[in-house]
């Protein structure tokens, strides 16, 4: 149980559905007690925790850039051309990388982008470059959110109406 306050942005134990302003929010117990009287609280809610993501690319941080890592756009034409210059056919190549021909085939034909940790194997195998370091700047919205909150965008006056 648990989930992320729609106007801080914290992660909070318990959620409640309050009504403000004739729109219904997830908000802590914090938020709710600021609020007063104008929320009025419609519901306890039983916030399901998200799926846990798929496999992402790992982040560092570098002078207030993230910086994560990617594969590049021509992979597929990068490791055919890596494993005909060794003379080695498919069947060869799969077997070194501990994957089938099928799913190399797709992967040569640039069908299936290969996961970071097959990417840096097929590297290490063909002594090709496929990743790229990718930057982009920090987000700095809400308390620990990955986004923009209520609380980011609303003024809260208090004591008007």
């Amino acid at each position: 149980m648990g989930g992320v306050c729609e106007i801080c942005g914290m992660r909070a134990g318990k959620l409640y559905r309050v009504s403000f302003e004739g729109a219904e929010i997830s908000v802590c117990p914090v938020c709710a007690s600021k609020l007063g009287p104008r929320a009025s609280p419609v519901e306890r809610e039983r916030v399901e925790p998200k799926p846990k993501p798929q496999a992402r690319p790992k982040v560092a941080r570098q002078g207030g850039f993230l910086e994560s890592y990617d594969i590049v756009e021509d992979f597929g034409a990068r490791i055919r051309r890596a494993r005909e210059e060794r003379g080695w056919n498919m069947d060869v190549l799969a077997r070194k990388l501990k994957i089938s021909v099928d799913l190399l085939r797709k992967i040569e034909s640039g069908k299936y982008k290969p996961p970071l940790n097959l990417a840096k194997t097929i590297e290490g195998v063909l002594k090709v470059k496929l990743i790229v370091p990718t930057e982009y700047e920090e987000e700095g919205y809400g308390k620990g959110s990955t986004g923009a909150t209520l609380g980011d965008v609303v003024v809260v006056r208090r004591g008007e109406e």
